[in-house]
């Protein structure tokens, strides 16, 4: 257990040392997860209050629009993570990322991000509603299947920005090459995972300790207090940041050890086969 976080912690450092070294890459999940938001602010929520009328048109319409809004912010993320993939690859081979060139790669996938975002944007629906309306079965059947589906399911970024075929095609892709190798993607995801969550629980409660110094009313409370809050955003924002880039860097580098057989980038053979489990 402890050398597969040790190997976690090593493949982690050096998809880290990529995203530190070709500083645009981590732009990109930066970009997505904003469009996100805004899609998400601008469109969903509204949606979502007109849920609660007690008219059938208005909720007709609130419906459409939650759904158009997680839909588009399942889309802005992915778009940004097949530019993040496409660029990624570029430097894992040892060439400056064109993130110009990486963008063409996106734009021409569209109609299969599009089609991901949809299927991604269903399953996150079923398993919202399983776990809602199950009871504690569904809450914990939703939980055991979100996270298997997450499993089975990363290596698509890199299969639909490198192969470029359909979204059902690259579900079974990603599926089989995880199978080749599921354990660098656990350990490499736990690893990436556990710091981010670190680093955004600090950002929270620096953030959250901002927001009680403002509520106490003071001029000091209120003028410390929304530093500290912005300083916690800061923190927070730049946790996601790390965690998008770092897997999807990794994501790349892990998709071609499995699927070609070789190490790309800082990575050697030996790092990703420590980790190796084979089934």
């Amino acid at each position: 257990m402890f050398d597969r976080m040790r190997s976690g912690w090593q493949l982690t450092k050096k998809a880290w040392s990529v995203v530190r070294a070709h500083k645009g890459l981590a732009k990109l999940p930066l970009t997505g997860g904003f469009l996100a938001l805004a899609a998400w602010l601008v469109i969903a929520v509204p949606g979502m209050f007109m849920l609660g009328s007690s008219t059938d048109s208005i909720v007709a319409v609130g419906v459409v629009l939650l759904a158009l809004g997680s839909y588009l912010a399942a889309f802005a993320v992915i778009y940004y993570n097949v530019i993040l993939a496409a660029a990624a690859d570029e430097a894992l081979q040892g060439r400056e990322p064109d993130i110009a060139a990486a963008r063409s790669v996106a734009r021409n996938r569209i109609p299969v991000i599009a089609g991901w975002a949809l299927v991604s944007a269903l399953v996150s629906v079923f398993f919202a509603v399983l776990r809602d309306r199950g009871g504690t079965a569904g809450r914990i059947a939703a939980g055991i299947g979100a996270a298997i589906w997450g499993l089975v399911t990363f290596l698509v970024i890199p299969v639909l920005a490198l192969e470029g075929i359909g979204p059902v095609a690259a579900v079974k892709r990603s599926g089989q090459l995880v199978k080749e190798r599921f354990g660098q993607q656990v350990t490499g995801n736990l690893v990436i995972g556990g710091i981010a969550g670190l680093v955004m629980i600090a950002g929270g409660i620096v953030g959250g300790l901002g927001v009680v110094m403002v509520a106490s009313g003071s001029t000091a409370g209120v003028a410390g207090g929304a530093l500290l809050a912005v300083v916690g955003l800061v923190i927070v924002v730049g946790g996601a940041v790390y965690s998008g880039a770092t897997r999807g860097v990794f994501g790349v580098a892990l998709y071609h050890y499995v699927a070609e057989d070789k190490a790309v980038g800082p990575f050697t053979t030996d790092d990703l086969a420590s980790a190796a489990r084979r089934r």
